[in-house]
């Protein structure tokens, strides 16, 4: 029995914008954001040893001009334990069997950071502080090299390791990745050689041709290395305790109150309250489509709630986003990840996990769904049903295959993607591979090239059509979702590829309202503004679209060949 809206918590949403900024997911990224930085420039620098001990000054320079102000120095520090305390919330409060393994030599590096990280700052940055040594490059190399190169290798291992894995983690699904995939990469992979390879080069240089006395006395000397012990004892204290922690809710779990899940009404599972749903099917064996591995990036765990859903806290602002984003807007769907059955619950899982995972192997972007600006086209025949009265079978199938192949043909030559053919309607996208903006610029070229194209069939066809065919297209541009959508295991229906979201309904209703106007073109102004055609003041027409809180403005045309005159060639 399907649960009614009444047993399922709405989705509302309402934190203000910044308490949903400062959320533990969304403070993890910034802090881990601003590290990133700081660590990405202190390699680079790094790396300047390839070309001279001098280089490496000049830009050292430079980075702690601004990272050892008070105002750069204030929010590493504040970034660095915010980013820390929150790993290791994470780390206590997410179960190991829900992570997956990038997620665990994440989990593994930061760990192990601490210990190496601590000596290094206390050996540099504390020595500044507490007894005022310059430690630029000439100080470091002459401490560090050769004796702290095995340590300064797998310090930057880690930390580079750390970083890029999250980083990783949330660009995978923005829509450019694909494209810069394996330019990253590369740069991923240089960046700490090019680092240590630059630090051995000018530590080699350095003893070669310089002499250096120690800035600290024996005193001083010796406070530093107990500092050094300190960290370093403290830093293992704090992993053993992370450690113990782990250990005791591995042993407790057992203890606790059980929750009952069913899937699809067929399979039981028991497993400990409090457990994420996603959690309690990998520990209980049912496979769970997770793409971004439990982190509220991604739909593909999403379930229906067939009954119990009244008990389940409502939904966060993360949730409520990912959820946004799919299109989703019932009470009864809900992110696997998200929700901490506490009693009964009956679920029916959305996504199939084998097909994920096929899928994810073949690193085809559009299998999982990516979301990027594109441009949506809608082209439909006024009066089609008309049109086909009285007419031969044949003669009908004949007249449209011309018009859908023509058209096709225009929409492909200007790098349009023919998403569906919907009886004598069309649905194109253009400007999938690409990111600057010149899909829209294609469609508007296309636009004009079909009310040529049109023209001609109809002078072809003038002995066969009673009158001219008449079509109406409206273009806009905007953000969709772009990806295969249903299944391709029997047939070939889920092969292609197909846009979702707002963008998609708005294309549809202006093409709707060309019939309206008695215009064959309705193009949005965010159309003309992001292919850059014609001045600002040509979209000052205003549309009500049904579904939009806002109006539309935008452009009409009686005929799309008169867009010409405003397309920059």
């Amino acid at each position: 029995m399907s649960p009614t809206a009444d047993a399922i918590p709405q989705h509302k949403n309402k934190r203000s914008g910044w308490r949903r900024t400062l959320s533990g997911r969304n403070l993890r990224l910034i802090s881990g954001l601003i590290l990133f930085a700081f660590v990405l420039t202190h390699l680079l620098n790094h790396s300047l040893g390839l070309i001279s001990l001098q280089a490496m000054e000049d830009f050292r320079t430079i980075r702690i001009a601004i990272t050892r102000s008070w105002a750069g120095t204030a929010i590493l520090l504040v970034a660095a334990v915010v980013h820390a305390i929150l790993g290791v919330e994470k780390i206590i409060s997410r179960r190991l069997s829900a992570i997956s393994t990038r997620g665990l030599l994440q989990i593994a590096t930061g760990i192990l950071i601490p210990v190496l990280l601590a000596r290094h700052l206390i050996g540099m940055r504390i020595s500044h502080e507490l007894f005022g040594v310059n430690d630029n490059y000439d100080f470091a190399l002459w401490a560090m090299w050769p004796a702290e190169a095995w340590r300064q290798a797998g310090l930057i291992t880690l930390v580079w390791g750390h970083a890029t894995i999250g980083l990783y983690m949330w660009i995978r699904f923005k829509g450019w990745f694909n494209y810069l995939q394996a330019p990253l990469l590369v740069t991923a992979a240089l960046v700490p050689v090019l680092a240590f390879a630059g630090f051995q080069v000018a530590g080699k240089q350095f003893h070669a041709t310089r002499t250096f006395d120690s800035p600290l006395n024996s005193e001083q000397y010796t406070t530093i290395i107990r500092i050094m012990d300190i960290a370093l004892y403290v830093s293992l204290a704090l992993i053993a305790a992370v450690v113990l922690i782990k250990a005791g809710q591995w042993i407790t779990a057992g203890f606790k109150p059980k929750v009952s899940v069913t899937y699809n009404n067929t399979v039981k599972k028991t497993a400990p309250a409090g457990l994420t749903l996603l959690e309690i099917s990998r520990e209980s064996g049912i496979p769970h489509a997770s793409v971004c591995g439990g982190r509220a990036r991604c739909s593909t765990c999403r379930v229906r709630i067939v009954s119990g859903g009244e008990t389940l806290a409502p939904a966060d602002a993360q949730e409520l986003k990912v959820l946004h984003r799919a299109g989703i807007d019932t009470p009864d769907v809900r992110l696997a990840c998200q929700i901490r059955p506490r009693e009964a619950l009956s679920i029916i899982p959305l996504v199939p996990a084998g097909r994920i995972n096929r899928r994810q192997s073949s690193h085809d972007k559009y299998a999982d769904g990516v979301e990027q600006i594109v441009t949506l086209m809608f082209i439909d025949i006024r009066g089609f049903t008309k049109f086909s009265e009285g007419r031969l079978p044949y003669d009908v199938v004949y007249i449209l295959n011309q018009y859908m192949g023509r058209m096709s043909e225009v929409i492909t030559s200007n790098s349009g993607y023919v998403d569906k053919f919907m009886g004598d309607g069309i649905m194109a996208i253009f400007g999938m591979d690409d990111e600057d903006g010149h899909g829209a610029a294609d469609a508007l070229r296309a636009a004009v090239e079909i009310s040529q194209a049109l023209d001609e069939l109809n002078t072809i066809h003038e002995a066969t059509l009673s009158e001219p065919l008449r079509i109406g297209i409206g273009v806009h541009t905007g953000e969709a979702i772009l990806g295969r959508i249903g299944t391709s295991k029997a047939h070939s229906a889920g092969e292609r590829i197909t846009a979702l979201g707002d963008t998609v309904n708005t294309a549809s209703r202006l093409e709707a309202l060309t019939k309206q106007l008695g215009k064959e073109l309705v193009v949005s102004a965010s159309v003309l503004q992001t292919a850059n055609a014609g001045p600002p003041e040509l979209a000052s027409e205003t549309y009500e679209i049904r579904g939009r809180e806002d109006p539309i403005s935008g452009v009409s045309f009686a005929s799309a060949s008169e867009l010409s005159a405003v397309i920059s060639p």
